[in-house]
């Protein structure tokens, strides 16, 4: 068995982190959660039947000695706890995003592979039918040299309006570093982990007092314990984000994504390369003149609404019990972390932020 610890007792957690372990009782066993908020500790340990709970996370990692701990904190304070748990002797899975700069995200997984521990970040949504898809297509058959693409996730009003995602000391960011970096994280991953060479980037505020339902918010379960009251007057980070990645083997990605705005709703991803090209969520695949087909689209094997968290748990419970490599690579994540920290230094400073600067 796999002893787990799971530190901060959110929606995420209660959700999606819980029920992912729970679908594999056989091979984890949830031993304790930990959270400042013992309001919030108490009534998930119970909720779920979970045996401990504690308040101060160091704590637990030190009395409960866990084999495996998701880091579930909010997204300022990831680094802290995964090197605390790593540093205790655990593998660790954090939430997305994993850093937010390349120096943090290259020392967590620096300090992983120095205490022999696993460190996967919980990049969930390139679980979709259309994404898994997609990747077996592309590394069997290739679309030719990817030279183009471009991705859009929008809602039409889905500001998260519990917790803290809306305060930037806190959260880091906003929309981008919130539903942007699961795009930005399959965009990587189908294009095959490209350097990136410069960003573009600019975000805007212009919604901060219209809400939707949780749902609509990222509460896929529709449910949220515990909540901390919205107060749009905190809100100082971006609620749409917008601009171009371009790489090092001469590829551009376009993309938007926004918490709310006037807009479709939209979750795409398009590629183009030499040979084909390739939309999603439709699953159709473009090549010459008039040259089209469908991708072979499975049905999700896990039927929750936070299915790609099942993904990870069970590659996790493979790879600890050496069945197989992680889904989710370290260089993938320091990549996506590069990225955001141009991204979010090109929005302040106005202009293209190259991967070379100082």
């Amino acid at each position: 068995m796999i002893k787990v610890c799971i530190i901060s007792c959110g929606m995420i957690t209660n959700s999606a982190h819980i029920p992912a372990y729970r679908r594999f009782d056989d091979d984890f066993e949830i031993a304790a959660v930990s959270d400042i908020n013992e309001t919030a500790a108490r009534d998930t340990a119970k909720r779920h039947g979970i045996r401990s709970f504690y308040t101060n996370a160091e704590e637990m990692l030190e009395k409960e000695k866990p084999d495996l701990v998701s880091v579930c904190v909010p997204n300022c304070f990831h680094k802290e706890y995964t090197l605390m748990a790593l540093n205790y002797g655990a593998n660790v899975l954090c939430e997305k995003p994993l850093a937010f700069n390349f120096a943090d995200a290259k020392e967590m997984f620096e300090t992983a592979k120095s205490n022999g521990k696993l460190l996967m970040a919980c990049q969930s949504m390139r679980f979709t039918p259309d994404r898994l898809a997609a990747k077996e297509y592309i590394d069997k058959n290739g679309l030719g040299n990817i030279y183009y693409g471009d991705f859009s996730r929008i809602r039409r009003r889905g500001i998260p309006y519990w917790g803290t995602f809306h305060i930037k000391k806190i959260s880091c960011g906003g929309a981008f570093v919130d539903i942007g970096v699961h795009m930005l994280d399959a965009v990587l991953w189908l294009m095959g982990n490209p350097e990136i060479e410069s960003v573009i980037g600019e975000t805007m505020q212009n919604h901060k007092c219209e809400l939707g339902s949780l749902k609509s918010s990222g509460a896929l379960a529709g449910k949220v314990h515990n909540a901390r009251k919205f107060d749009p007057d905190e809100m100082d980070v971006e609620d749409f984000a917008c601009g171009m990645l371009k790489f090092k083997n001469g590829a551009n990605v376009s993309f938007k994504t926004a918490w709310a705005a006037n807009m479709p709703e939209s979750s795409d991803i398009r590629l183009v390369g030499d040979k084909a090209g390739i939309d999603l969520p439709s699953g159709k695949i473009y090549f010459g003149e008039n040259g089209e087909k469908e991708l072979n689209m499975k049905k999700p094997i896990y039927d929750a609404p936070f299915f790609g968290h099942m993904y990870i748990a069970d590659n996790i419970r493979k790879v600890l019990n050496g069945l197989d490599e992680p889904i989710v690579k370290p260089e993938e994540t320091i990549n996506a972390a590069k990225i955001l920290e141009m991204f979010y230094k090109s929005a302040e400073l106005k202009r293209e932020v190259y991967a070379n600067e100082d």
